[in-house]
């Protein structure tokens, strides 16, 4: 959450694209990210150049470890060039990058949880609403029938839906190594959610809401046999899992907006394979006075 002002109940809840802090590894992300943005088109030198151009700004502990980190930079460029060219080869072209959107959602009373949340453009009364806010990565169109990308989208993938003239997808660029791996990972995947809400409302210029065809995770920590990167590729939201996801902004909204809130322990919390000492404060026992 980003912010929250006591005039009713007011929440302006983020669902950015990309990594936004600044330790190395998420440096990284950010310096890849700059690199699609900058050169949409995928010139392998050019983007190196950015990577080179940033370096200095990262702060490692160790000289080789610097190195290393710099070869997988390196590597995550190289495998966004592919996807790029992939994408080109497909006929596909940007309609736009950091692409920023707004809405509002109707933040209803407990007892009007079967009311299905309603979607508003962000005004001056924003009380009982919570705001969405965040930049989308990339939005891409393709010609009718290309863009699936299926040596990248591994086992039990379906072909996407499209208008006549052709597909657009919502792409979030991905460099870390905890996201979603398939289409199955991103089915209730949030943030892409939002984005498929933001194009179904008319917020991303270029982009009908009638040729959305879904929103995907682009991957490029991660490789597939016949693939540099993966695809996890969320469908088109239809009515049943547009309300679901409204409806989890609403609830979530409402209960950090409340004088007090239980924090639920999930199964991330004990997931000591892949965090050093998660949710602490889920899972230590409390010290008896």
């Amino acid at each position: 959450m980003d912010s929250y002002e006591e005039c009713g109940l007011n929440w302006v809840v983020s669902a950015l694209g990309g990594d936004t802090v600044m330790p190395p590894t998420a440096g990284i992300g950010t310096i890849v990210h700059e690199a699609m943005e900058r050169v949409p088109e995928g010139d392998l030198e050019r983007m190196r150049e950015i990577v080179a151009e940033h370096w200095p700004e990262l702060d490692f502990e160790t000289e080789w470890i610097g190195r290393k980190e710099r070869r997988r930079a390196d590597l995550l460029v190289d495998r966004l060039h592919t996807y790029l060219g992939d994408v080109r080869r497909e006929g596909g072209r940007v309609i736009g990058s950091e692409v920023e959107f707004r809405f509002a959602v109707d933040v209803a009373p407990a007892t009007d949880e079967e009311i299905a949340p309603t979607v508003h453009a962000v005004g001056e009364d924003q009380a009982n609403k919570a705001i969405i806010h965040g930049y989308i990565d990339r939005v891409e169109a393709y010609p009718p029938g290309a863009g699936e990308h299926p040596t990248a989208r591994g086992r039990g993938w379906e072909p996407m839906s499209g208008g006549p003239d052709g597909p657009t997808v919502v792409v979030d660029l991905k460099t870390g190594k905890n996201d979603p791996e398939s289409d199955s990972g991103v089915i209730e995947h949030a943030q892409l959610a939002a984005y498929q809400v933001a194009v179904q409302q008319g917020l991303i210029e270029g982009a009908p809401s009638s040729s959305l065809a879904g929103a995907r995770l682009v991957i490029v920590s991660k490789t597939l046999a016949k693939s540099d990167y993966r695809i996890a590729h969320q469908h088109t939201l239809d009515d049943e899992s547009r309300t679901a996801f409204l409806k989890r902004v609403s609830d979530a909204a409402r209960g950090m907006s409340a004088s007090s809130f239980t924090a639920q322990v999930e199964s991330h919390c004990a997931d000591t394979q892949r965090r050093v000492h998660p949710c602490r404060i889920h899972t230590v026992p409390a010290v008896s006075s």
